[in-house]
């Protein structure tokens, strides 16, 4: 539990320290990148951790096998989102949600019981 609130914290930092960075203004394609690649390497690396633990329970596995499957599911767009980025491109404002909606759905399985 500590893990997860530490996760949680650590991400509430940054979207605060973004936010004083750029003032009030939205994130840039390149900031959002990162908040993004953050988040999910944090929630990659907490699903990991909980599968490989023999002492993880089965609620926790669960949640665990939850959070890979949003993972799996933007992977893809988030890929295609940073490569578009990088090539000086403009993504779309509907990629962008998606990847939000996605995000914010592993922020809200973060800060769930076990």
């Amino acid at each position: 539990m500590a893990k997860r609130l530490s996760i949680l914290v650590a991400c509430l930092l940054l979207f605060v320290s973004c936010a004083a960075i750029t003032g009030n203004k939205p994130l840039n394609p390149k900031q959002q990148c990162t908040v993004w690649m953050i988040l999910y390497n944090s929630e990659y690396d907490s699903a990991m951790a909980t599968m490989t633990n023999p002492a993880s329970t089965p609620a926790q596995k669960d949640l665990a096998l939850k959070k890979k499957a949003i993972l799996a599911k933007v992977w893809n767009p988030m890929k295609l989102y940073v490569a578009v980025v990088e090539a000086g491109g403009i993504p779309s404002a509907i990629d962008a949600q998606t990847i939000t909606d996605l995000m914010n759905e592993l922020l809200e399985l973060a800060g769930g019981t076990q």
